[in-house]
């Protein structure tokens, strides 16, 4: 991974890789800043107790719902519906050194900054996995200094409205895989470890910047109709850089997690999941959670008590994988749809909290109108026949092998 051409400064197009500079930017192009815009009804002010002055005192973040509005996100190539074959594998090129890309680690080692504006096209040989910055973000990675002030005030016209920084990253294998099924356990080990190593090489790049308080949001997205974008099976990062805040489900999480510390357990240590349990391994444990959010939603935790993603242990790592592979084969086998959200709840750097990593496994689902309309789910199945039907399914597959 030596050899490379880069892609000159001026001629990067604009928000490609999340770069605003002088020459991408025009006053025109201030429509299409990203911004991040929280919803005056449905997030309020997060205030922390004053013991002297017994008051609760306003800290300048929110917490509650709001939005990533980045129109380049549009511009992304996507599959084809109509003919499978045609989808686009954009990753192919990035790895045959014919597309740029900023690669920001791989699974043993980090590459460039995070904070890098230096696209590159570099073959790809001597690694499994890549985990690179997205190059159609959410967020906006990088403004040049002398043109941010004018953006800032064209964009921030409102308390609810900001230029949504941050950083996206997009973590890939270099052998062809397109769901957790068909993905080789080497593979999967190589690629998380290549997601822990950019989530941490980027936190602690922003934390030199003076950027302290870090939702980290890691997820797959599988499948067209659950979001994946490309079929190459692909893990995605979003680190949000705005300290200004959180969205209202990681709310509910902190204070459930804050609740119990106040009692002295973690739920997650110390509840059985009785009949429930799917699979478990040395390190993780799978069960059908007992208020499902989708129809055959599984969560998985790791048995030892640890908040972050990147707190994992080598075992820990191959057990996640392995955890992966074998619900993913479980789910296929009784016919659910493949289209599926890997959601990994990990406590924000920055935040002091009694925080127990776990993962939300959501087959896609189309909402009726009460789902939306609060946090809540009408489910048809019984998270015990969930459980007992994907227990028999993996007894028999490994039976058969």
């Amino acid at each position: 991974m030596e050899r490379y051409t880069a892609l000159p400064f001026e001629n990067i197009p604009f928000m490609h890789w999340g770069i605003i500079n002088k020459y991408n930017f025009d006053p025109e192009k201030i429509k299409f800043i990203p911004r991040k815009r929280w919803d005056p009804l449905t997030s309020v002010e997060i205030k922390l107790f004053n013991e002297i002055s017994r008051e609760f005192i306003p800290i300048g973040k929110r917490r509650g719902h709001f939005s990533y509005i980045s129109p380049v996100r549009g511009l992304r190539p996507t599959q084809i519906k109509t003919d499978i074959k045609k989808r686009p594998d954009v990753f192919k090129n990035i790895i045959e050194g014919k597309d740029y890309a900023i690669f920001i680690s791989t699974e043993n080692k980090n590459l460039d900054s995070p904070f890098s504006t230096h696209p590159i096209m570099m073959e790809i040989e001597d690694a499994k996995s890549v985990t690179i910055i997205n190059r159609f973000p959410a967020m906006v990675r990088y403004i040049e200094e002398e043109i941010e002030p004018i953006i800032r005030k064209k964009v921030e016209t409102d308390p609810f409205t900001k230029i949504a920084y941050g950083i996206n990253l997009v973590t890939f294998p270099v052998n062809y895989a397109e769901t957790l099924s068909d993905i080789h356990f080497q593979d999967l080990v190589e690629m998380i470890k290549s997601l822990n190593n950019a989530i941490e090489y980027s936190v602690n790049e922003a934390k030199k910047r003076k950027i302290t308080l870090i939702p980290v949001y890691p997820f797959f997205n599988i499948g067209y109709l659950a979001g994946g974008s490309q079929p190459r099976l692909h893990a995605q990062v979003y680190i949000d850089l705005n300290m200004d805040g959180h969205g209202p489900f990681m709310e509910s999480i902190l204070q459930s997690f804050e609740e119990q510390r106040k009692r002295g357990i973690c739920h997650l240590c110390t509840s059985r999941h009785t009949d429930r349990i799917v699979y478990e391994n040395n390190t993780w444990l799978i069960w059908a959670t007992s208020s499902p959010r989708r129809n055959f939603h599984l969560r998985l935790a790791t048995k030892r008590h640890i908040e972050r993603i990147t707190d994992l242990d080598n075992n820990e790592i191959e057990g996640l994988a392995d955890a992966l592979i074998i619900s993913s084969k479980a789910l296929d086998a009784v016919g659910i749809s493949a289209d599926r959200n890997v959601i990994i709840y990990s406590n924000p750097y920055g935040y002091s909290s009694y925080f127990h990593l776990f993962i939300d496994i959501l087959p896609f689902e189309k909402l009726g109108g009460i789902e939306l309309l609060d946090s809540t789910r009408v489910a048809r199945y019984s998270p015990r026949d969930v459980a007992e039907e994907l227990r028999k399914t993996i007894k028999q597959t490994r039976h058969n092998s």
